[in-house]
């Protein structure tokens, strides 16, 4: 139900840009009246000043929270076919390695994200599941290293469109 949350979310979001837009115009409408602008300038510098500062650490994680993700994972699934003997290790520096019977056969980018419908942070996989790994579960369900190649291995068919069209010459 993060619906009606992000909404609310955006509605509060464009109030308060409407607010720093009409401090703007009233700033240069009474821009020659300076009790009047001077503390307009000053509150309208403080906020854009604080709205920036919110934006830039909007999706930072702290480092402590990172930390309790690190370790190995039991894979279920490497490139769609069962991996009994296959681990994931999430490395401090944001990568991670797919050990398999004792020999790394892949490696990705992992991140810490949170989503407002839900009540702690998770871990998201490259080329991994699309749902929520939780931290105390310490398994992923698949990862699919060769997804790339697979998918752009062969060209789009042609269009039937584009062979039914004449062609011209210019002689």
């Amino acid at each position: 139900m993060a619906g009606p949350a992000l909404a609310i979310g955006m509605i509060l979001i464009g109030a308060f840009f409407l607010f720093l837009l009409s401090m703007l115009y009233l700033i240069v409408r009474y821009r020659k009246r300076l009790m009047i602008s001077i503390p307009l300038s000053v509150l309208f510098l403080g906020l854009l000043i604080w709205a920036i500062a919110s934006f830039m650490n909007r999706n930072s994680v702290p480092e402590h929270v990172a930390q309790r993700f690190l370790g190995d994972y039991r894979l279920i699934n490497l490139d769609r076919q069962p991996c009994n003997n296959c681990l994931v290790h999430l490395n401090s520096n944001y990568q991670y390695d797919i050990i398999n019977n004792g020999i790394t056969v892949g490696h990705g980018k992992w991140r810490i994200e949170s989503a407002i419908d839900l009540p702690d942070y998770f871990l998201w996989i490259e080329n991994g599941p699309g749902g929520v790994i939780w931290e105390h579960e310490r398994k992923i369900d698949h990862i699919n290293i060769n997804f790339l190649i697979n998918t752009h291995s062969t060209p789009p068919p042609a269009s039937p469109v584009l062979l039914l069209l004449p062609t011209w010459s210019c002689q």
